[in-house]
This record gives C-alpha cells, structure tokens and sequence, in this order.
C-alpha cells in the first residue's frame, strides 16, 4: 500500500498550475490512467509529457511507470477498505453520527497505514530503544497524545518526559544530548510552540521524529525520521477527532516495536509496573 490517491489530494494546493491539472486529472480517473501512457495522460489533461514526468517525481516517485505500478496496487484492495464517505448534517440521528465518525476514523486510520515509510519507521522505533530520555512535544489534543505516549512507553522502563506548559518543554529540550530523542506532534506540521522545542533540541543534538501530515511542512523539514498520518476532519477539524486516531495509531505501533525488539525485557517490565499498581490499589482499599 502506498497511499497514492490520498497523495495525490494533498498535493493538489501545493504544485505548480501545470501540474494542478494533472493531479486533478488523476483524481477524476483513477482507473484509466493505469492503461494510459505518459503522453494520453498529458493530451486528456491538457498539459504535458514534461509535467506528468515533474508531478509523479515530486509524489516521491521514480517516473510515471513507477507511479502507475503503485497506483494500480493501491486500486486493487482500496475497495476491501474503502468506507462511505459522508459529512454530519443539522438534525443528523444519533445512529448516523456514530456511522459518520467511526467510518471516518476507520478511512484515516487506513490511509495513514499507506502512508506510513517502512524505513521511516523502523529509524524511528531504533531512535527509541537507543535512547537514554524520550521527550515529547505537542499543543492541545496533541499534548494528550504525547501523554499517552508517556504512559506507555514508561511501563516498559524508558524514561519519558510531556509538559503541558511550553516553557517547561523548552527547558526540557535544551536539556537533552546526542544520545536522546525528541518526538514533536503535530498535524499541521506549523505550530510553532512545537517547531521551537524541535528546534532547541536538534541544537542539542537529539534524534527528531517527527508525527504530522503528508505535506512539505516546517517542522517535517527538521525530522531524522517523519511518519506521516492521515485524517478527515471537515466541519470538526478544532476538535482534531480522526487525525488524533492516527495519530494514537503511530504511537502505539512505536511502542508495540519497541516491546517486540526486546521481549523478555519488556514483560519482565510490564509484569513488574503491573505490581506495583496492584499493590497501591490493594492499599487504598486497606485504608477506607
């Protein structure tokens, strides 16, 4: 899977006019463009042979053969994933907006998977395990999910740091060295209070990944590893709702690395954290 299409839909704002129309052309017909060669494809849009060349190349791909090859496999089981696509209306029943928001977050957490670098994320999780201190960046629902992440990644004995409050992230990155990581969240990929901590400690020297939106962004520019999520957010985009799913996703595929990397050591550390809750638990009891 290589998440061509949604590729192609976020780039449609971001190219040059000569490609828009092959991007736009693409879009309305996926299907053909797998039979077509370089120069239909150039004659039907309106464009040229140079311009599908320049718009497959800047996607990420070696050509337009390449393109094609990647396009026609992602068609071939995107109907096994696809779900229906609709937007919340006034009045909408209780039944229709759980269908609304659960297939939503189904569609984000599928195209995020085809989005998702192998080689990225293996980078990222390695970054991880090698290091002595994780620190997260992130501001609003990101930040929760950067507690998360905390909470995780704790009970497997890594040490793990997210403050809410931005000047106490910035006194923790510049506070991190060449053998620490930081990992910024952020799905615009813009905010700056996140893009400043980045930056301090990438000054510092630690390993940045990074979790935001396929798009040629500030912050995915200062990356050592960039995993790159996907979301539907329409009219509810302040409430961040399905790309918070995909990004909880990345997250626990990172930590799900880590413990399968190193087995015995992570049970031996989730049997021992599980203990000790059981024991404060138990105490609490005594006490009422």
């Amino acid at each position: 899977m290589n998440g061509v299409m949604y590729r192609v839909r976020e780039s449609v704002t971001k190219v040059n006019p000569a490609e828009q129309v092959v991007a736009r052309y693409i879009l309305d017909h996926p299907e053909e463009i797998v039979s077509m060669s370089i120069q239909q494809v150039a004659t039907a849009s309106y464009s040229s042979a140079s311009a599908v060349l320049r718009y497959c190349k800047a996607l990420g791909y070696e050509g337009f053969k390449d393109f094609k090859l990647k396009l026609a496999g992602d068609l071939s089981i995107e109907g096994m994933h696809e779900v229906e696509k609709e937007q919340l209306e006034p009045k909408d029943s209780l039944e229709n907006i759980m269908s609304v928001i659960t297939n939503n977050n189904i569609q984000s957490l599928h195209n995020s998977l085809q989005l998702i670098n192998i080689e990225e994320l293996e980078k990222a999780y390695r970054y991880i395990l090698q290091a002595n201190k994780v620190d997260l960046y992130g501001v609003g629902s990101s930040y929760l999910i950067a507690s998360d992440a905390v909470q995780k990644f704790m009970r497997i004995n890594k040490t793990c740091t997210a403050y809410s409050d931005f000047h106490m992230q910035r006194v923790s990155a510049v506070n991190l060295g060449p053998e620490d990581v930081a990992i910024a969240i952020s799905y615009s990929g813009e905010t700056k209070q996140v893009i400043d901590c980045v930056q301090i400690a990438k000054s510092q020297g630690a390993k940045i990944i990074v979790i935001t939106k396929y798009a040629d962004t500030a912050i995915s520019s200062l990356a050592d590893a960039v995993l790159f999520v996907a979301a539907k957010e329409d009219e509810f985009r302040s409430a961040a709702m399905s790309s918070r799913m995909s990004t909880l996703n990345v997250i626990d595929i990172l930590y799900t690395a880590c413990a399968h990397e190193e087995y015995e050591e992570t049970l031996f550390h989730l049997k021992r954290t599980h203990e000790i809750i059981q024991q404060s638990g138990e105490k609490g009891e005594n006490k009422s």
